[in-house]
């Protein structure tokens, strides 16, 4: 283990009192329960010994108020910050019962009260810890808010300055042990929000812009919290050090400048890491994602290239990552650690990543070098084809896989003339059923591409063209586009020794036969207990999931459970999207759409402009791994029209997207009307968790946000997720409109 410096404490919070304002203070200590003194009362009523709590109207006013603990210990409250009283002070008491409008006291907990034990509503998480950087971020997203860090409630704010990526830089404490004075922590899990984001406190307004920023850009999350190893003593000033084991420092050496390889690289500065980087790629471009390249960067030429970028030049310089391109890397010495490049360079390595990709399958003795053959892989490989594209009249494209078909898709969008050849009887055989597969096939010739399905041509390439033979006949095209796969480049892996079978074989995490050498993306073959073969996943997600598994696997950190997979593809106005383990077999288990239809099956859904459902199966396949298939939700349309009336709601006027209404509905009450681009929703005005309106409330991602806990409602099946336990669903109504009139279905009974 070696002891690393990476920040300063900055500031010291203790809240004597729950869901009050607290005190800043220079030195603290603490126990294994947090602070001493934190959250060591709360103001109880007295009638049901229920402790204040914030997301309930009748408690609003409680954080506007203030607590101390002085050097003897002794509790003192204020309304004011000027006058303080003691807690048992009958001033304090009728001043508290008047605020609230019932019988209130302040006690400490554990204490016990007609023969009932005083608890804390909440399990207490020990210490919850915040960096200034995070503080920063959030005040640039919303500039016009007051972000006082009393707002989050923090204990103990850090200046973390090392090694940003992204992520909040408090999260590389996750799963480590660290040292403040003489105070040991462990950093356990990012710290959701509560009401306490947006509402009035003392001296700061509420601010509901808060929690929508804290929602889209830190996933709700903000700072982590922390258990306590070693009691002891923190003071302001205080370094934070963090013992690591010698993986943090050991050299790593990144074969591959492609995103899973930039992807590792950045990722284990995230979590830490201090020793030496290394990124070696063949490519001359700084790292960058693969997909748009033939999803949208071979349609006509633009002036710039609009390659999304990974990693530049100055995140590499930040992140203190030697970027090296135009490196082939021609020998791996496992022996002496080291790896050799064309050049005669050599590096050493504690830890080895393999990110070499893979080659563009290709069909022998076709090219004769008239420029006419093409294939997809590297962004050199689109600006050829992008150039070919120019004066084009008429091409062949082989492969009736993804790649190939949105690139028939591209050239369609710029009136090519398609005809497309596969040797399998139904587009992306592989992976989609029967059912999806004639969706799609559909919708290209529609836009005019001409399929020849369980075809392998003969293929020909002259000066001027190029030339498919089959079934007795010959056709013409200006080009011939071959999209029919990808081998991995695992040669370097092969010759080193390690364990390879089309792909270096690795597990979940990308670990090989060799405990120093990891591979990841494309070029890794995944083992697992679902597929003891192993499979090599060729999608963006995978380069991103695997290869911040294996950031943590060399770290030695905990890794997360394996991710749902999920692919997309964009073909003309189409988004498809695929989320679980795809079987071509497969039978649909529910259909619904006919323009943008989604379908789910045992193990996977496929979605087409069906974001959200897509989404939200994904999310229900993460939550129920174990289960061998899933619950299927009926569409609530159809129920609703069975067993509900239509009722007039009338005019409702100006209703813009992301907007909300409250309107009273005869025998139903108060709902809320929510409009989601050009769809509308109903849903029961009143969270069914807390005493709060919906329609204050937002909408983020198909679904109504409640303004207190964070908790969220799908506006169709009214179902909460983010929420407190034991949440209930909510009431939702499915709406209509006729011209300017709306219309809800209303239960009959």
């Amino acid at each position: 283990m070696t002891a690393t410096h990476i920040g300063t404490v900055d500031a010291i919070w203790r809240y004597p009192v729950s869901s009050v304002g607290g005190q800043r203070v220079v030195r603290a200590q603490a126990g294994q329960t947090g602070l001493i003194g934190d959250r060591s009362y709360a103001i109880f009523d007295n009638e049901t010994l229920e402790p204040a709590n914030p997301a309930k109207k009748e408690w609003y006013g409680v954080p506007r108020l203030l607590a101390r603990l002085r050097e003897d210990g002794r509790l003192e409250m204020s309304v004011d910050n000027i006058e303080w009283l003691g807690y048992d002070d009958p001033i304090l008491r009728a001043n508290l019962c008047r605020l609230y409008e019932r019988q209130v006291c302040v006690r400490p907990y554990g204490a016990s009260v007609s023969g009932k034990v005083l608890a804390h509503r909440y399990k207490l998480s020990p210490i919850h810890l915040l960096s200034r950087q995070s503080l920063t971020k959030l005040q640039s997203l919303i500039p016009e808010s007051l972000l006082d860090e009393r707002r989050f409630r923090p204990n103990i704010v850090v200046d973390l300055p090392a090694h940003q990526v992204g992520r909040p830089p408090e999260y590389q404490l996750i799963g480590q042990d660290f040292q403040l004075g003489d105070l040991r922590l462990r950093g356990v899990k990012p710290c959701g929000r509560c009401s306490f984001t947006t509402l009035n406190q003392f001296g700061i307004p509420e601010d509901r812009s808060v929690l929508r920023t804290l929602i889209s850009h830190f996933d709700k999350d903000f700072g982590i919290y922390c258990e306590v190893i070693e009691d002891g003593w923190v003071e302001e000033g205080d370094p934070v050090i963090v013992n690591q084991p010698a993986s943090y420092q050991s050299p790593v050496v990144v074969i591959g400048g492609g995103q899973a390889g930039a992807t590792v690289a950045m990722m284990l500065r995230e979590y830490g890491h201090t020793g030496s980087i290394t990124i070696l790629g063949e490519e001359g471009h700084t790292p960058y994602e693969r997909p748009p390249l033939s999803k949208s960067f071979i349609r006509p030429a633009p002036k710039t290239s609009p390659l999304t970028q990974v990693m530049s030049f100055a995140d590499a310089e930040r992140l203190e990552i030697f970027l090296g391109l135009n490196e082939r890397v021609v020998h791996i010495n496992r022996q002496d650690k080291v790896v050799e490049t064309a050049h005669g360079a050599s590096y050493p390595y504690g830890h080895l990543v393999i990110a070499t990709g893979g080659s563009a399958r290709q069909i022998p003795m076709v090219s004769r070098g008239h420029g006419r053959t093409h294939s997809i892989r590297t962004v050199l490989d689109a600006e050829h084809l992008q150039r070919a594209f120019e004066g084009t009249q008429k091409v062949f494209v082989v492969g009736g896989g993804w790649l190939g078909l949105e690139i028939a898709s591209a050239a369609r969008k710029i009136s090519i003339d398609v005809e497309l050849f596969a040797r399998q009887a139904n587009l992306c055989s592989r992976v989609l059923p029967e059912v999806v597969a004639e969706f799609i096939a559909h919708e290209h010739t529609r836009h005019g591409v001409k399929f020849h399905m369980g075809c392998e041509p003969a293929f020909y390439e002259y000066p001027d063209r190029v030339e498919a033979h089959f079934d007795g006949r010959i056709e013409i095209a200006d080009l011939l586009i071959v999209a029919i796969g990808m081998t991995a480049n695992d040669h370097l892996a092969k010759h080193a020794g390690l364990d390879c079978e089309d792909g270096v074989l690795t597990d979940e995490d990308g670990a090989t036969s060799d405990p120093d050498v990891f591979a990841v993306g494309d070029v890794s073959r995944q083992r697992s207990t679902h597929c003891l073969r192993g499979a090599r996943i060729e999608s963006w997600q995978n380069a991103i999931e695997q290869a911040g598994r294996a950031a943590k696997a060399i770290l030695g950190l905990e890794r997360p459970p394996p991710y749902v997979q999920r692919f997309w593809s964009d073909q003309y106005d189409l988004t498809i999207q695929v989320a679980g383990s795809p079987d071509p077999r497969a039978l649909p288990v529910s259909h619904d759409g006919t323009t943008a239809p989604f379908w789910q099956f045992e193990t996977f859904a496929v979605g087409i402009n069906r974001p959200m459902d897509v989404h939200r199966f994904a999310a229900k396949l993460a939550g129920t791994e174990s289960e061998q298939s899933l619950e299927v939700d009926s569409h609530p349309g159809d129920a609703v029209a069975q067993e509900a009336v239509r009722q007039l709601i009338g005019p409702i006027g100006e209703f813009f997207p992301g907007e909300l209404k409250q309107v009273s509905i005869v025998g139903v009450g108060e709902i809320v009307l929510a409009r989601v681009g050009d769809s509308y929703f109903g849903i029961q005005e009143q969270c069914p968790h807390a005493n709060a309106s919906l329609a204050e409330g937002f909408l983020e991602n198909g679904r109504i946000i409640c303004p207190l806990h964070f908790a969220e409602f799908d506006l169709v099946t009214g179902t909460s997720s983010s929420a407190p336990k034991g949440c209930p669903k909510a009431v939702t109504y499915r709406v209509e409109t006729e011209d300017d009139l709306f219309y809800i279905w209303v239960p009959q009974d």
